[in-house]
């Protein structure tokens, strides 16, 4: 039987890449100019890149806090997975298909990309975007496409897109009490024009009428404390129209609401707690009752009228504090370099990857040469 070595030498090694290197060098050569040509035929490809702040850390960055104001935005938060924070939200709604959908139609994709459904554009879309968040809750969106100015349209596009959704969704407690109370101010407006109106036109009609001081004062006094009544009721309501009747600030404004009207009834019926200052409303006869009358509705639509406008003017400041408007750190623009093909690495990758696959073939097809001469020397003629 033939002598065998055990081991194989560098020797052997190089025998066989010198018997087989017109395969090996065929091999290597073939996929480097395929390598060439597939690079240059490959479209090129622009990245841009837009940075969203994180949320402002205002009692928004507690999730909860924030989302329990944002009814729209807490059904959305359901269906993302591992929500921590606003910035978590923000980044499942810049990876939500209505998000994708919108710019879709915006930038008619389907015919762009050349898909027959929004299925496959959406698809197709989803790998020319990348949505990352830092460590530091800053938000990238980071878009791939043939034409630089196009890719930063489509990055600044998906803020907007964001801004637009926060927008609908998150009614947080400042725009629910600004558009309250700019409603209820506007009818408080018609409704003191009115009553100044009517008690002018009284004056005018009947000349000179007039009323004693104490008389005066108790009027002046139901209408201030009517029309804080009235305020703190249309407060109330509209606290209650986003929180429970268990918060303690409904609590605090319930207990206002009772203590104004004893107070008021107080005044207009004489009781002992006002008698001493005051006399009751009955008493003051004639046609100064109706004068009283109208004089304690301009009071009242006044004194609601002052208060509902400090309410409008907080309700704004609120508004301005709360809502979550995006704010770009980083606009994108056009890139004047391609980010891809990288046609140097793919050409050595491929040449690399040819080399081996084909060293790896060579010494196989030796191995079962081999293993074929070994067994015709130990056949039945040896």
């Amino acid at each position: 039987m033939a002598d065998m070595r055990d081991e194989l030498t560098l020797q052997d090694y190089i025998s066989v890449v010198s018997r087989r290197r017109r395969m090996v060098g065929a091999v290597t050569a073939s996929a480097f100019v395929i390598a060439v040509i597939a690079s240059l035929l490959l479209p090129r490809q622009f990245a841009s890149t837009a940075s969203i702040m994180p949320p402002r850390d205002e009692g928004l960055l507690s999730s909860g806090a924030w989302l329990s104001q944002a009814p729209g935005l807490a059904a959305l938060s359901g269906s993302i997975p591992g929500l921590k924070s606003p910035s978590d939200l923000w980044v499942g709604i810049l990876k939500s298909r209505s998000v994708a959908d919108s710019i879709i139609e915006r930038f008619g994709l389907r015919e762009l990309y050349g898909k027959k459904t929004v299925h496959e554009t959406r698809a197709s879309l989803s790998k020319k975007v990348r949505i990352e968040k830092t460590k530091e809750e800053i938000i990238s969106v980071k878009v791939l496409d043939r034409s630089p100015e196009r890719a930063a349209l489509i990055a600044n596009a998906f803020v907007e897109e964001l801004d637009k959704v926060l927008g609908r969704s998150a009614m947080t407690s400042g725009q629910r009490m600004r558009a309250f109370a700019e409603k209820r101010l506007k009818e408080s407006r018609q409704e003191l024009e009115r009553a100044e109106t009517e008690l002018k036109a009284f004056q005018e009609r009947h000349k000179a009428v007039s009323l004693d001081s104490q008389s005066k004062a108790i009027i002046e006094a139901i209408g201030t404390v009517k029309g804080q009544l009235m305020a703190k009721e249309v407060e109330l309501s509209t606290l209650l129209s986003f929180a429970t009747e268990e918060n303690p600030a409904a609590g605090v404004l319930k207990a206002e609401v009772l203590g104004l009207r004893q107070k008021l009834r107080e005044l207009e019926s004489g009781r002992p707690a006002a008698r001493d200052i005051f006399i009751p409303t009955d008493n003051i006869p004639g046609i100064s009752f109706r004068y009283a009358t109208l004089l304690r509705d301009a009071k009242v639509q006044q004194t609601l009228f002052e208060l509902l406008t400090q309410q409008y003017e907080m309700a704004r400041i609120q508004e301005a504090k709360d809502s979550p408007t995006v704010q770009v750190l980083d606009i994108a623009v056009p890139s004047d370099r391609k980010a891809s093909p990288r046609r140097a690495l793919i050409v050595v990758s491929s040449t690399v990857s040819a080399l081996f696959l084909s060293l790896f073939a060579a010494f196989l097809a030796e191995y079962i040469e081999a293993s074929r001469r070994r067994g015709g020397a130990s056949g039945p003629g040896s």
